[in-house]
């Protein structure tokens, strides 16, 4: 007995030694494969395929970059026009490996080789393959193409199906106008909706012409839609106008509400009426259809106020559906509170609470209902319903305004200088795990910093293209996209978020941080100006000539001491960032001080602020923010002070 325990542990030591081994040579190779991967890459961005597969090639089974390694070297073969090598790692990768990424870009790959060398019956598997394990991905969508190849000679109506499949996803693919030309070698007939599939991929690709010649004598929403944009697109806005408001007559749920205040807006700006005269029309004609509470929205902003109001009134009540609803209760609330119906505000900011959330105007509602409460002298429950916002809507101006609330700011604030801005340091291994959504091979190839192959995994979540639009250095298409993302999260992640840094991103630091210094100014606050005046965008020029990343005209830029004559300057980051914090220091000095009616004036002019600041000696400033008359000017303060707040609690502690 007592050796038969011996020998039980000394098999145990045996494998426990075992399992050590194999995790440490895991380790190693893992090691060594991101070595050889990074000496790969190099070689292979400087279309050195021959190095870049040996390096590739050398990658161990046993590290998690094998399958990564094992379609790079396909590619590689590919490229360096060995099919005969990339066609044997695409059909092992097809296989034998389960990665939701790497393998229908395998299957794509092997399939498309398989059609060159005419070997059909193979790509048809091949491309059904795809089908079936992954009907989610880009190349499924994109093997309906080939497939409609595969059938155009033996059953032309069979092609006309996938053709139409490929062109209702990708209506500006690559292969787009091939398949509308394979389609119309058919001759075969086509219903109304299949014609507006093509009518889509026409005008994504400007053929507006043939747009009008599809679509003019069809009927339904969708074709009038087309119509009225190809029309536009023409210059002929007689035409533009007649089917734009036949869209409206004739609205159906194939339009989004949405589009439908888009067409709305395009109607009152093609017509030579004026915009309360056309809505009257528009109004007149829409009675009984879904695109009635738009045009009220819209005719309800030209009216008076106490008429605007009862519009406002009639929308939320009678279309609480409805994609205005929300906003249309909001500001009958907002005209409540400022006439003093306090009771009744309380009323209207509880039933919005009650029947809408995620909604643009959501975190507006939440800071008043509070603000309500806490005049009450309710301060327990205003302090956790305050506390509730900052935590519900963390990247808001609200959450900002109530932070300073809870931190006792009753006056019109300026910003706390936390110093100069630090240097990005750049996505670390769980910055990317939260950047693509917990998934290990998207964050693996970021980590190796292979875009290309990000790109050849054809994504689709915006905040891993704003990622990608970030590393190959188009920033404000980066900040677009995070910013866009966030919008459609219905629940919005803590600061720690790596996904934030995406959308305010550290840019020009150096620059900021020396003009901050010089003029006296909080760089964070100079930082987001520049997010919300350009984007990060250097070469940004407004249809009124304000230039560059802080969005100076000449004549400003001329006050504060630029010669005129060297205008290509302004594009300049340094001489745009210095002349626009000296401008703004300027206009701080002017309102003794106040950075939130120097940001105002930055946007709406001195001469409008000075005007409305005597209101800031009746008003609470916050309700002086809300009473801003011009809708621009007052997103835009919310706007620049929101990126302030989400820039010092990313990036400050």
């Amino acid at each position: 007995m007592k050796d038969l325990k011996v020998i039980i542990g000394a098999v145990v030591i045996f494998l426990f030694a075992v399992i050590l081994m194999f995790f440490a040579a895991v380790k190693n190779s893992n090691n060594r494969a991101f070595t050889l991967y990074k000496q790969g890459l190099s070689f292979y961005l400087k279309n050195d395929y021959q190095n870049a597969y040996y390096n590739f090639s050398k990658i161990s089974a046993l590290s998690e970059l094998y399958d990564i390694s094992l379609l790079k070297q396909g590619f590689c073969a590919l490229n360096s026009g060995d099919k005969r090598t990339a066609y044997q790692k695409f059909k092992y990768l097809s296989i034998f490996s389960n990665n939701i990424h790497i393998t229908p870009v395998a299957l794509y790959q092997a399939a498309l080789i398989n059609m060159e060398h005419k070997k059909y019956s193979h790509a048809y598997k091949k491309f059904k393959k795809l089908y079936k394990k992954y009907p989610d991905s880009d190349y499924k969508k994109a093997a309906a193409y080939q497939l409609g190849l595969l059938f155009k000679d033996k059953n032309p109506q069979i092609a006309k199906a996938y053709f139409i499949e490929y062109l209702e996803y990708a209506p500006s693919g690559r292969f787009s106008l091939s398949a509308i030309e394979y389609i119309y070698s058919l001759k075969i007939f086509l219903t109304n909706e299949e014609k507006c599939i093509l009518a889509n991929a026409l005008f994504d690709n400007k053929k507006y012409s043939s747009v009008v010649s599809i679509t003019k004598d069809l009927n339904s929403s969708s074709a009038f839609l087309l119509c009225a944009r190809a029309y536009e697109q023409r210059g002929d806005y007689n035409n533009a106008l007649n089917y734009y408001t036949k869209t409206l007559v004739n609205v159906d749920d194939k339009i989004s509400e949405k589009d439908i205040a888009t067409v709305v807006s395009k109607c009152i700006r093609l017509s030579n009426l004026s915009a309360k005269e056309t809505c009257e029309i528009l109004l007149k004609a829409t009675k009984k259809t879904a695109a009635y509470p738009a045009v009220l929205f819209e005719y309800a902003s030209y009216l008076p106020k106490i008429s605007s109001i009862k519009c406002y009134e009639t929308i939320y009540k009678k279309y609480p559906n409805s994609y205005q609803a929300a906003q249309s209760l909001w500001n009958v609330f907002l005209y409540t509170y400022k006439n003093g119906y306090s009771q009744k505000a309380k009323e209207l900011a509880q039933e919005y609470l009650n029947n809408y959330s995620n909604k643009k105007s959501t975190p507006a509602m939440k800071f008043w209902h509070a603000k309500i409460l806490l005049e009450e002298r309710k301060t327990a429950r205003a302090r956790q319903e305050f506390k509730e916002l900052i935590k519900t809507e963390p990247d808001s101006y609200y959450a900002y305004v109530s932070y300073n609330l809870l931190k006792g700011v009753h006056t019109p604030f300026n910003t706390f200088n936390y110093g100069g801005i630090g240097n990005f340091e750049g996505f670390s291994s769980d910055d990317l795990i939260q950047i693509f959504n917990n998934d290990k091979t998207l964050a693996l190839v970021a980590k190796l910093n292979d875009i290309e192959l990000l790109k050849t995994f054809r994504l689709h979540d915006d905040f891993a293209l704003s990622y990608i639009a970030k590393a190959e250095n188009n920033l404000p298409y980066s900040v677009f996209l995070a910013r866009k993302a966030f919008g459609e999260l219905s629940t919005k992640p803590q600061h720690k978020d790596a996904r934030y840094k995406l959308a305010y991103p550290l840019v020009y630091q150096d620059i900021i941080n020396k003009y901050s210094i010089k003029y006296s100014q909080n760089p964070y606050l100079m930082l987001a100006l520049i997010r919300e005046e350009s984007t990060f965008n250097r070469y940004a020029k407004s249809s009124v000539g304000a230039s560059g990343l802080m969005q100076l005209m000449p004549s400003t830029a001329s006050y504060v001491g630029y010669n005129e004559s060297y205008s290509l300057d302004l594009f300049n980051p340094e001489v745009n960032i210095n002349l626009g914090v000296k401008y703004f220091s300027y206009l701080k000095n002017m309102f003794e001080d106040s950075e939130m009616l120097a940001v105002l004036s930055y946007n709406g002019g001195p001469s409008n602020v000075s005007r409305w600041s005597g209101k800031l000696n009746e008003l609470d400033f916050n309700e002086f923010v809300e009473d801003i008359p011009y809708s621009e000017t007052q997103n835009y303060i919310k706007r620049v002070f929101g990126s302030y707040w989400n820039y010092v609690r990313i990036y400050c502690k």
